[in-house]
């Protein structure tokens, strides 16, 4: 009887050891990762941070699940699915902070963690008095792109401010054959309703959302938001952006302004990376969304903390903050991932990297810019209402795929915006 069992024990740990990878140990503590990727931080490099991190820590694996930016705009639909089916992980990147945080689900981060120390204005990313994530870095994201050489062709010699000289430009563009501006479906029409409302209210009204919430303003009420949904819908009934843009998905619209089909891209910071990487004949600028009275803005973001967080319900949260850390933190990786998403850093002293010439323009724009602003998904003195982006996304994809002629005016997708927080609140 005694020998039976002490061959079942035998086979057991035989069964397990081979079940391991090599190199893990039993005794191995595992974190599960979900990871953002998208065309600039792909599954190769999360893997390059694993293998570093895991030489440097052992006894902790760390095992990489994904959420794409190909799919969706955040991570919220990807972790609300594994939360219901009860397999989350243990290290969250790119979600709604607030939301999770309202529903108990992020562990608070101690703030008096020595680390901590080298991030600048550490509790400015704080929510409700908490920390659940910390800002190392920082992103710059109300952008333009332009191919300077179709800029010269088009006879532009001037980057335009106001909504009037972008209207200008955009006329001259098409007068040449060429096509002013390029954009896309999925979350890139929310994008740009984000942004082209937000560089104009963000500026005038810094505090919108909690006056929002107080009663005292609403999104049909605001002239910054009526008007620049109008300014929105009038480029795309003039004919300035690419055709089909509904049905272009985000790494192609990427790729079509890189080969040179469009003359202007708006998009965020990260762009920078991957036009660092491209091979092509022109060479690239920037200058940030345009606004009505022509004072510049550069809308970044402002939220509760740009590094990854961690499940409250986790049972390695120690192990997964040093995991966070590392990925953000570390002087090699740390600024790795700054270069991979053309991030700057907000530590102190700063992760550093080889900027490219447009990083670097990029930059300078960021520190000319006459105000620089949050943007309305994140945060405008108050929390930005959880979801409200995905109501950005279905209204700029109407306005892409159909302008005014969808029979809706500019007021009616502001009180559908309205009504969406009232059935949030």
């Amino acid at each position: 009887m005694i020998g039976k069992k002490l061959i079942k024990l035998v086979l057991a740990i035989v069964v397990l050891g081979l079940a391991l990878p090599m190199g893990v140990t039993a005794a191995d503590k595992q974190v599960v990762w979900q990871v953002w990727v998208t065309p600039n931080l792909n599954r190769a490099f999360y893997e390059d941070v694993v293998k570093a991190f895991q030489a440097k820590n052992p006894g902790i694996t760390v095992k990489i699940v994904e959420a794409n930016a190909g799919n969706d705009s955040t991570a919220d639909n990807y972790l609300k699915l594994h939360l219901a089916a009860g397999d989350a992980p243990d290290v969250w990147q790119n979600f709604d902070i607030p939301g999770f945080a309202d529903a108990g689900m992020l562990w608070e981060i101690p703030a008096n963690d020595p680390d901590l120390k080298k991030v600048v204005d550490l509790q400015a990313a704080s929510y409700k008095g908490k920390l659940y994530a910390f800002n190392n870095s920082i992103q710059p994201q109300g952008c333009i792109y332009y191919n300077k050489t179709l800029w010269k062709k088009a006879g532009l010699t001037t980057l335009p401010k106001s909504w009037a000289e972008f209207e200008a430009a955009c006329a001259k563009i098409k007068a040449a054959g060429l096509v002013p501006l390029i954009t896309g479906g999925e979350w890139v029409a929310g994008w740009d309703v984000n942004m082209f409302v937000s560089v104009n209210l963000g500026k005038n009204n810094p505090n919108w959302w909690t006056d929002k919430y107080a009663g005292k303003t609403s999104f049909a009420k605001t002239a910054d938001v009526t008007e620049s949904l109008d300014f929105f819908t009038r480029l795309v009934d003039k004919g300035y952006f690419n055709k089909g843009a509904v049905s272009t998905g985000y790494a192609d619209l990427e790729q079509q302004f890189l080969a040179g089909k469009a003359v202007m891209y708006p998009m965020g910071s990260w762009f920078t990376a991957a036009e660092a990487k491209a091979t092509k004949d022109f060479d690239v600028g920037v200058f940030t969304f345009p606004t009505k009275d022509g004072k510049t803005n550069m809308v970044r973001t402002a939220v509760y903390g740009s590094s990854p967080a961690v499940y409250s319900k986790s049972k390695v949260t120690a192990e997964a903050f040093k995991l966070v850390k590392f990925f953000v933190m570390d002087p090699v990786y740390g600024a790795k991932f700054l270069e991979a998403d053309g991030l700057y850093s907000n530590l102190n002293p700063p992760l550093t990297y080889t900027m490219s010439p447009l990083q670097k323009e990029l930059g300078d724009v960021v520190q000319k810019a006459q105000f620089r602003s949050a943007n309305l998904q994140h945060m405008l003195g108050s929390a930005g209402a959880p979801g409200i982006f995905d109501k950005f996304s279905s209204i700029g994809q109407l306005i892409l795929a159909s302008g005014s002629a969808s029979g809706k005016k500019s007021v009616d997708y502001a009180m559908e915006l309205d009504d969406f927080v009232a059935s949030i609140k």
